[in-house]
């Protein structure tokens, strides 16, 4: 009864409840990894054909309804969320999914990787579309906790292709899971044919 209280109260005045208190409602039967931040409910849920989505919604908009999930995205009463990876190029912030220099948006080529400070695709994010033998100048150097990657792109944990490496094809939630969290140094895509691996 206190949780719900103390969430209560926060949702009125749109202060991030903080991970451990988690919203009412029945998107918890059908999303995982839900987190509170800056007013705004995040969590990963499920569609009906069970893809998995990010979403997000504003709190303080949800304080008279419990919140759902609806086709992967989380909504209350009237009020509809956001998709998180939007990779369409109908939505998305600057910087992020959909958005302009974010996947999906202006640019957003062949072979693109998005990286951020953050796991789960939060925090500082930065695109880039070609190779980057020393990431010191961009400001993410020993930064990266996630990746959206787009083609295949080598990373690794020195300067100039050099210490650890690995080669990645597909989107990376969390570094940690393969002992690169906060460890790479630079990166460049995989160029295929030409007799050559670059």
């Amino acid at each position: 009864m206190f949780i719900e209280t103390l969430a209560a109260v926060a949702l009125m005045s749109g202060q991030d409840i903080g991970p451990r208190v988690a919203p009412r409602g029945d998107y918890r039967q059908s999303c995982s990894g839900e987190y509170t931040n800056r007013g705004r409910l995040y969590a990963d849920c499920r569609t009906r054909n069970n893809q998995v989505r990010g979403s997000s919604i504003e709190l303080n908009r949800c304080s008279d309804y419990e919140i759902r999930n609806d086709n992967g995205l989380l909504v209350c009463g009237p009020v509809r969320g956001q998709f998180e990876d939007d990779h369409g190029n109908g939505g998305g912030w600057p910087g992020g999914p959909g958005g302009p220099g974010g996947p999906g948006g202006p640019g957003w080529g062949r072979a693109s990787i998005t990286v951020y400070r953050d796991a789960n695709y939060r925090g500082s994010q930065y695109t880039f579309n070609e190779e980057i033998p020393n990431l010191a100048n961009s400001g993410m150097n020993d930064q990266i906790s996630s990746m959206q990657v787009r083609g295949e792109w080598e990373v690794c944990t020195d300067a100039y292709f050099r210490g650890v490496c690995r080669t990645f094809r597909d989107d990376v939630r969390n570094l940690q899971n393969w002992g690169m969290n906060d460890r790479i140094s630079s990166m460049r895509p995989v160029r295929r044919g030409g007799g050559g691996r670059w």
